[in-house]
């Protein structure tokens, strides 16, 4: 049985948030509280809140104080992780692998792949802005000189954020955390089998079918053509000489360098073994951070405030979504609206529900964007999942490999945009180009991890 009313302002809720965060009239952290506030206060006052012996005010503040403190591991993960590797890029930790990756540019297969190599390397800090800016303008010469159409750049890029977005800092994983009260590390642990089939998998797709099919298109390109795009590209390459790229660095290799390494390979193992909560292994991580390139405290100190503008927005988003989940699962409304889908839902689908969800959530995934695709629209499907018995942690693993696949290509993301201004192109375009692949990579990708039991398909 389950509460009508509660069912209604909980869709109303969740629809509401959707269109607020897709509408751009405002910033996430208002509609996260303010719809919350509302959709709570008409609960109580139509009389479907249980509120004994309290009053409405007590009884929402009690969903806001629960609310918020299911979210604070899952902030102090990804505030220090986030700070951790902020810091990590600007001591150019990863910079050398770059620079030697950058050099192995001898057919067209190797120059993709390169790109989806640097792309995997840039994007260790989750900053899919910082990715573009380190790997268009570094490869866009290369593709000129080899008449590379920039659209397999696009994909290289797409390919690899949506691998590492899996990344404990990454926005799924976090996102899921906060609206399930799932530990992050328990989330990475479950994906990482995942998050290595689909790099492979996109390896091979690059390397062997994508590569081969660019260079023997070239190779039949009139000689007009080639020049046609000569002309696109020059234009293309000036009109992008206002971008800030980010500039790599000569690194020194010395112990800092190393430690550097040693510390960030220490800190993921760490968290996908699950031996000590996440924000406390990069709470670990950053303090040695600290101690090994800053000497003195003033030099902490500030480091510390080079990070902040990396760090507190995310911290305000979470903490606001964690109003919203508080509001929603203490009133009850997430599980009526869970029992009332699960009415809907045939029995015979039950031993398929991931395989079902990962379909719905193609369309979903490319309409709604992150936030609203994790914060709004996710949370409902994971709660069906434990209902049906099928376990939750399989659910929010297909959510989160469904979502990042095509996480590049969503119009609703403006850093999407930036990467298409800076390769000449209308997010359109670049739609209709790669999401047949991407799709193709999805395909093998979930159908590797259901074959071998790495994400349970059903109950």
């Amino acid at each position: 049985m389950y509460n009508t009313t509660l069912v209604i302002i909980g869709f109303a809720m969740v629809f509401g948030l959707i269109a607020v965060l897709l509408s751009g009239k405002t910033i996430p952290v208002i509609g996260f509280v303010l719809i919350s506030l509302i959709g709570a206060l008409v609960a109580g006052l139509t009389g479907n809140l249980d509120l004994g012996e309290k009053t409405l005010i007590a009884v929402i503040k009690g969903y806001v104080t629960t609310g918020v403190g299911t979210v604070v591991s899952s902030v102090g993960m990804a505030a220090f992780a986030t700070a951790f590797f902020t810091i990590q890029t600007s001591k150019g930790t990863f910079d050398p692998l770059v620079n030697f990756l950058s050099k192995f540019t001898k057919n067209v297969a190797i120059v993709m792949f390169i790109t989806y190599c640097i792309a995997t390397v840039g994007h260790l800090d989750t900053g899919t802005t910082s990715t573009i800016l380190l790997t268009i303008p570094m490869m866009l010469p290369i593709y000129r000189k080899m008449h590379i159409r920039v659209e397999w750049m696009f994909l290289c890029i797409g390919s690899a954020v949506a691998i590492m977005n899996m990344l404990p800092m990454g926005g799924g994983p976090i996102g899921l955390s906060v609206s399930t009260g799932t530990e992050v590390g328990v989330i990475f642990s479950k994906i990482v089998p995942s998050m290595i089939i689909g790099w492979i998998v996109n390896a091979l797709l690059i390397f062997f079918l994508y590569g081969k099919q660019e260079q023997a298109r070239i190779a039949k390109m009139s000689q007009e053509e080639l020049d046609a795009m000569d002309a696109e590209y020059a234009q293309l390459l000036e009109g992008n000489s206002d971008k800030k790229a980010v500039e790599l660095q000569n690194v020194t290799q010395d112990w800092k360098y190393y430690a550097n390494i040693i510390t960030t390979i220490g800190a993921l193992v760490v968290v996908f073994m699950d031996k000590l909560p996440a924000y406390f292994v990069f709470m670990i991580a950053f303090s040695i951070a600290l101690i090994v390139n800053y000497p003195g405290n003033k030099a902490k100190q500030a480091a510390i405030k080079m990070c902040a503008p990396n760090c507190y927005p995310i911290i305000t988003v979470m903490l606001c979504a964690g109003v919203f989940v508080g509001v929603t699962r203490e009133s009850g409304m997430l599980t009526d609206m869970a029992t009332f889908v699960v009415t809907l839902i045939p029995e015979s689908l039950h031993g398929i529900y991931n395989a079902v969800v990962s379909l719905v959530c193609v369309p979903m995934s490319i309409a709604l964007g992150s936030q609203a695709y994790y914060y709004g629209f996710s949370p409902l499907l994971v709660e069906v999942a434990s209902r049906i018995g099928v376990p939750a942690i399989s659910t929010i693993a297909t959510l989160i490999v469904t979502q990042n696949a095509f996480g590049f290509i969503t119009p609703v993301s403006a850093v999407n945009h930036l990467a298409c201004g800076m390769l000449g192109r209308d997010i359109k375009d670049v739609f209709k180009f790669c999401f047949p692949r991407l799709l193709l990579f999805l395909v093998i990708q979930i159908g590797i991890s259901f074959l071998t039991g790495f994400i349970a398909i059903g109950g």
